[in-house]
């Protein structure tokens, strides 16, 4: 036999090896595909904080550069799942005029619920948690229960807290009396409003 001949015969795969390789892919897919998933629902409950924090942003820079107050308010009335929109607000925080700063509706893996700060005594913020939700931005700034113009009153500080279904992660928006709200990861650190 000629060395060319053999050679040629010896290229490519036999059935066994390419089973063998085909089994390799499949176990490292399989191990590979829970995390992936987690990693994904993960950064979903990030985006999610991110937006509203974004909208709080817009909101209180909408108010102080109109001179008017400026709520965040449920797409649906009830739920900060349903989205959330903004809104020039009237005497009585009520939404006037045309909606904008629109966010769709959250994935259903991903939830919202607002809670007072419970570090500090003798909040009440029955507006930012109640069964008809709205965030208010005073025209100067500062978070505000009560739109009756020319004194916003009650502070609102609290945490509006994001969590992943799947994977119990969380994302807090934290919210001061001053209006300032940042975004804290409570395994990271203690998420308490300033």
């Amino acid at each position: 036999m000629s060395q060319t001949s053999i050679l040629t015969r010896g290229r490519g795969f036999t059935l066994i090896e390419l089973m063998v390789v085909l089994a390799l892919v499949a176990i490292l897919a399989s191990l590979a595909t829970p995390s992936y998933r987690s990693f994904m629902v993960n950064q979903q409950l990030t985006s999610a904080s991110s937006d509203f924090l974004a909208s709080m942003l817009q909101a209180r820079s909408e108010a102080m550069r109109r001179g008017l107050p400026v709520s965040i308010l449920p797409t649906n009335g009830t739920s900060w799942d349903s989205g959330w929109y903004l809104s020039v607000a009237n005497n009585s925080c009520a939404p006037t005029g045309t909606a904008f700063g629109n966010r769709e509706a959250l994935n259903s893996m991903i939830t919202i619920k607002a809670t007072t700060n419970a570090v500090s005594t003798g909040v009440t913020n029955k507006s930012f948690v109640s069964t008809n939700p709205s965030f208010t931005y005073s025209p100067v700034g500062f978070p505000v229960t009560s739109c009756a113009s020319p004194y916003y009153s009650g502070a609102m500080n609290g945490r509006m807290v994001f969590q992943a279904t799947e994977t119990s992660r969380e994302k807090q928006i934290v919210v001061s009396n001053s209006g300032r709200a940042r975004i804290c990861d409570p395994q990271r650190e203690t998420c308490t409003a300033d």
